[in-house]
């Protein structure tokens, strides 16, 4: 039940956060190749989770009631970016903490929340 607009929602973020970083990384008189392969990299991390959300079939009740997590995690983790003065306070919570998390939190579900179809 909550699945379906957590995908929807954390989708959105990553969207957004993407087209932020595309609009501000760009310029003319630097290569274009290596920003974009920089923010799909990271959108392909972000936006994981919401693949998995959105496209796996139905999921047992109380995995469903964690799906919240993940825009929640996710959007914490971008407003931090915007809020930090400071490139490492920025990024670090970013890789240590928000990556591993959307990691793990699609492989639970797609390993483990599929409801069985005997």
């Amino acid at each position: 039940m909550l699945a379906r607009p957590a995908g929807y929602v954390g989708a959105t973020i990553a969207a957004l956060w993407a087209a932020r970083q595309v609009g501000r990384l760009y310029s003319f008189t630097e290569p274009f190749g290596p920003e974009l392969l920089n923010v799909a990299r990271n959108l392909g991390i972000f936006i994981l989770p919401a693949f998995v959300l959105l496209l796996a079939g139905p999921f047992r009740m109380w995995f469903d009631r964690f799906a919240p997590l993940y825009p929640l995690v996710l959007g914490a983790g971008v407003l931090n970016i915007y809020v930090q003065d400071d490139a490492l306070a920025a990024g670090l919570p970013l890789i240590v903490l928000v990556y591993p998390f959307l990691v793990i939190f699609s492989l639970a579900y797609l390993l483990r929340g599929r409801v069985s179809q005997a």
